[in-house]
């Protein structure tokens, strides 16, 4: 052999140990990315219950869906199938538990146990999660799943109880216990049969297991038992709660929360859901930060709602920083985001920093809300703010978002406390505000434990525990990649002409200066009625000031009706009945109702604070009305002067012109009419004519209002001015 094969043989070795050596360098490598991977390949789906209609064909349709976008080949999502009648415990405190979970289609509860149990889902972890207790066909596609997770409290079993049992049902069930083997058949056998027992047999030299009534008599009497324990003693359909499926090695563990199911589960992710599955997502972020006006408000909804319809956005990314904002004008945006379809419009809240107050709502309402690293939320300085409307307002909002409604109540007042609370009677575990406490039909029998938050900001376990926060993750980077996002979202704009007129209008001073020019301008029409750019200068102003105010999200069908009707009864008041009467009276409060209510956001205040401000608004608009008339009364004669306004005043006349004025209107002497009788010629308000004699003159009236046709008498003459009273 020569020298060179030698070497050429020592090279290959040396080339196959460097492939070796850089395969098993690179293997960790890929290891911890598929790692990486497969964290966000965790999903939660809600099985509906009962299952009818469609609802096991959405179910199926959800788990593919998961299964096929899983991104690296291999790797095994973590399905969590939560079965539940989703119950939300509202403001008044009762519960809404729809039909409950009884009621299942057999048919549609085996379509779905099949395709479970089946060969398209093998890809793919399944577990079942039972939150609330599963009674009827539900059973069986839990028992379809390759593991079961179940709260402390919820139970399994009467799988039967809405129909009689048959050959064929009971066949259907021995299939899919025989696929998946999550639950011993005897088991299952009781929970279909009243008349089955079940008993934990111990053999001689082998492994305890689960035998019926007769199997248990012929290991007796084979000399086979050792000894024996009762699972289920029979004479009713067979029921076990999570802690005996726990005890017993037929579920993986119990959970009361989503915090400890992704313990039991050993995962270090949280559940997605299907609506977050990769699609060509067509994002923008919004941030909220420092202060919240409502005009803000107003421009967010117009924009979101525009560049959905125009199809630029189906994701929007809220992220929420310290921000100060009234309550009303929180709950607004808030709403506004509940409200989306997440098909068209799929919403992340990300809190960052220490949110205090109503800011904290708009990360909530969102379809995924996440608390970032050292992130925190909790109420203002707002105690009592909790008026009924609120309340009510929290309660639809909590229904829409399925957020806990008491821990809702804790982001907008601080006087709010949040107990855990057990039902005596039952053992039920549940969290309420006082007031919701106090409200139940069996108050005296729930016992508070002990405090879940209130007062100051909400533990982040206690957020997540109850599903006020979906998830905590450490970046914002994080929680974009889940969504197949590299890159933060540009933030959401406006066109820069209607941004620059919000700008303007969100001035706090602007409907104030409106306000006091058109008080101005008003005064200046009642002080000379028939002048028309007094007016018209007054319904400029007034109308810009309730465009401003309805920008601003103050103004509503209330305030402008009554602006209108204030208008109405000044009209009449100076043209039909002259003279400050009732209708002046009532026009003048209109107006000043109507500008008030324009300024504030509720019509009757119900809190301390709500009492402020109607307090404030009540003394800048009257300081702005008296303002107005004493402006009018020290600047009449530079406004006659002033180059502007001076044509729409009548100039008084020159001395020569007021000379002869005078000495024609004496010339009309009405002496000789004093005391004579007549009948009016038209009606007298103050003013009209009467007929003496053959004459008719222009008079007065001295006391009420005179009709036409009445007799009246001369009682002063004035010069030209004669001076009537209507005879008794």
């Amino acid at each position: 052999m020569t020298s060179n094969s030698w070497k050429s043989r020592l090279w290959c070795c040396v080339a196959v140990a460097a492939i070796f050596v850089g395969s098993c360098a690179s293997a960790p490598a890929q290891d911890a990315q598929a790692s990486d991977d497969t964290r966000v390949r965790n999903y939660i789906v809600d099985v509906d219950l009962p299952l009818v209609g469609q609802r096991d064909e959405q179910v199926i349709q959800q788990v593919t869906q998961i299964i096929g976008a899983s991104p690296v080949a291999g790797t095994r999502p973590t399905i969590v199938l939560q079965f539940r009648a989703r119950a939300v415990t509202g403001f008044a405190g009762n519960e809404m538990d729809g039909i409950g979970t009884r009621g299942s289609s057999f048919e549609r509860c085996l379509s779905l146990a099949r395709f479970l149990s089946g060969p398209k889902v093998t890809a793919a972890r399944l577990v079942a999660f039972l939150p609330d207790s599963i009674e009827g066909h539900a059973v069986l596609p839990v028992l379809a799943c390759e593991e079961i997770v179940a709260s402390s409290t919820a139970t399994v079993g009467r799988a039967t109880i809405d129909e009689p049992l048959d050959g064929a049902i009971e066949a259907n069930y021995q299939e899919i216990v025989s696929r998946r083997l999550s639950m011993p058949w005897p088991v299952v056998r009781a929970m279909l049969r009243t008349d089955s027992e079940v008993y934990e047999a111990t053999l001689n030299g082998e492994a305890p297991r689960l035998v019926d009534r007769q199997e248990l008599d012929q290991l007796r009497d084979a000399g086979q038992l050792l000894g024996s324990k009762t699972i289920w003693a029979g004479g009713s359909l067979a029921t076990f709660t999570g802690q005996q499926l726990r005890n017993q090695l037929w579920s993986l563990g119990t959970a009361d929360d989503a915090v400890e199911l992704q313990t039991v589960l050993n995962l270090n992710s949280a559940l997605w859901t299907t609506r977050q599955l990769p699609r060509q997502w067509k994002p923008m972020q919004l941030t909220v930060s420092g202060k919240l006006p409502a005009s803000r408000v107003n421009q967010v909804i117009r924009s979101v709602n525009r560049q959905v319809q125009d199809g630029e956005l189906n994701l929007l990314y809220v992220r929420v920083e310290p921000t100060t904002c009234r309550v009303e004008d929180a709950m607004r945006l808030a709403s506004f985001l509940a409200e989306q379809d997440p098909e068209q419009l799929y919403t992340v809240g990300v809190v960052q920093g220490n949110v205090q107050g109503a800011a904290g709502l708009l990360a909530v309402a969102c379809d995924d809300a996440v608390l970032l690293a050292e992130a925190s939320v909790g109420p203002l300085d707002t105690a009592g703010a909790s008026d009924d409307s609120l309340l009510r307002g929290l309660d639809e909002f909590s229904l829409a978002t399925g957020r806990p409604f008491p821990l809702l109540s804790v982001l907008v007042d601080s006087s709010v406390i949040v107990n855990d609370y057990v039902q005596q009677e039952t053992g039920k575990r549940a969290i309420f505000t006082e007031q919701q406490i106090a409200m139940q039909a069996d108050a005296n029998l729930w016992l508070a434990k002990s405090k879940v938050a209130g007062g100051e900001t909400v533990p982040t376990d206690v957020a997540l525990r109850y599903r006020l926060f979906d998830s905590q993750d450490d970046t914002e980077t994080l929680v974009l990649s889940r969504l197949g996002i590299e890159q933060a979202p540009a933030e959401l704009q406006s066109p820069w002409l209607e941004s620059s007129i919000q700008m303007v209008l969100s001035q706090s001073w602007l409907p104030r200066f409106l306000l006091t020019i058109g008080f101005f301008a008003l005064m200046a029409e009642l002080g000379s009625p028939g002048l028309t750019v007094g007016g018209l200068l007054a319904a400029v102003c007034f109308v810009g000031f309730f465009w401003v105010e309805g920008l601003n999200g103050n103004v509503e069908a209330l305030e402008v009706l009554l602006f209108i009707g204030g208008l109405v009864a000044l009209a009449l008041e100076i043209f039909v009945l002259p003279g400050f009467g009732v209708f002046g009276i009532a026009g003048l409060l209109m107006l000043l109702v109507s500008v008030v209510l324009a300024s504030q956001t509720f019509v009757w205040p119900t809190t301390s604070a709500q009492l402020s401000e109607v307090s404030v608004n009540l003394f800048w608009v009257s300081c702005l009305a008296l303002g107005g008339m004493i402006s009018l009364l020290f600047m009449h004669k530079q406004l006659e002067r002033s180059p502007l306004l001076k044509w729409v005043t009548l100039q008084p006349v020159d001395e020569d012109e007021a000379a002869d004025l005078n000495a024609r209107e004496t010339l009309a002497h009405r002496e000789h009419l004093l005391g004579q009788t007549g009948l009016t010629t038209t009606r007298l308000n103050p003013s009209g004519k009467a007929q003496f004699g053959r004459d008719i003159v222009a008079v007065v009236g001295t006391g009420k209002l005179i009709g036409t046709g009445v007799p009246v008498r001369v009682v002063e003459v004035r010069g030209p001015l004669v001076l009537v009273e209507e005879l008794e």
